[in-house]
C-alpha cells in the first residue's frame, strides 16, 4: 500500500500538469475568437471570372501531345490574375501552360505580389514575399509555397502553393497563438496535429491508471472508519 500511494503520488504530479496543460489549452481555445484563428477578417476571396469571348486558346488535344508518354490526372482551364493557362496535373508534379500558346508559366514573384493584394482585405500593406521549398508548421505539409507578410497590428501572413499558385491558407498571431496551445493540447511537439503517439497515449493511460488507483487508496482509506463504526454498532 505504502508503494501505491508513493507511486499515485509521483504519478499525479506528472500527469496532473499535463491535465492543467489541457484545461489551459481548451480554455484558451473557447477564448479566441474563430474568425480571428482563421483569419478570415484579412481575406476575400476575388469573385470568379469567366473568360473572355474572344480569347486565344489552344486547344487541349495539341496541349496534351506533350505529355504522350505521361499519365495525366487531371487538366483545368483556369486564370492565375488576368492570365489563363491550363492546370496540368500529373503524378509527381503540377506544370501550368498558358492557354494561348501552351509556352509554360510560372509561379513568379510577381504574380505573388499581385495574388495576395488581390486576396487581402485588411488594413496593412504587402512587407515582403519570400519562397519557402521546406514545410512549415504554420502550413503543415502543403508543400513548397510563397509566403506574403503584411505589416498589420496582427502580422497577417497569405500563403500561395508555388506549383501553381492557389490560396493555401491565412495566418496571423491569433492563429499563431492557438497552434502554440494547440500542441500543448495534441502533446505533438513536433508536427502538432498527431493524437496517436506514444506520449499522449502514456499520458492517458496513467491518468486511467490514477482514477482506478485513487478509487482504491480512497476505498482503503474509508476500511477503518467502517470497520470501527461497526465494532461500536456490535458493543451497543
Amino acid at each position: 500500500m505504502r508503494t501505491l500511494r508513493i507511486l499515485h503520488k509521483w504519478l499525479g504530479l506528472l500527469v496532473g500538469i499535463q491535465l492543467l496543460l489541457w484545461t489551459v489549452s481548451g480554455l484558451v481555445f473557447a477564448w479566441l475568437d474563430h474568425q480571428d484563428v482563421a483569419g478570415e477578417r484579412s481575406v476575400r476571396v476575388p469573385p470568379s471570372v469567366a473568360i473572355p469571348g474572344d480569347s486565344r486558346v489552344l486547344e487541349p488535344a495539341i496541349l496534351l501531345a506533350d505529355y504522350a508518354n505521361l499519365e495525366i490526372r487531371e487538366v483545368t482551364l483556369m486564370p492565375v490574375q488576368d492570365i489563363w493557362v491550363y492546370r496540368v496535373r500529373l503524378p509527381s508534379r503540377i506544370e501550368l501552360r498558358r492557354a494561348a500558346d501552351g509556352a509554360r508559366f510560372e509561379i513568379a514573384e510577381p504574380v505573388i505580389r499581385d495574388l495576395a493584394r488581390s486576396f487581402y482585405s485588411g488594413e496593412g500593406s504587402l512587407k515582403t514575399v519570400s519562397l519557402l521549398a521546406e514545410p512549415t508548421l504554420e502550413v503543415r505539409n502543403a508543400g513548397p509555397v510563397w509566403r506574403a507578410d503584411f505589416d498589420d497590428r496582427v502580422r497577417s501572413s497569405l500563403y500561395f502553393a508555388a506549383e501553381d499558385g492557389r490560396f493555401v491558407a491565412a495566418r496571423n498571431d491569433t492563429w499563431r497563438l492557438f497552434d502554440f496551445f494547440w500542441m500543448l493540447h495534441t502533446m505533438d511537439y513536433r508536427g502538432r496535429d498527431n493524437f496517436n503517439h506514444p506520449l499522449v497515449i502514456l499520458c492517458g493511460t496513467g491518468a486511467l491508471w490514477l482514477g482506478i488507483s485513487g478509487a482504491f487508496l480512497l476505498w482503503q482509506a474509508f476500511r477503518p472508519v467502517r470497520r470501527l463504526a461497526s465494532e461500536s454498532r456490535s458493543k451497543t
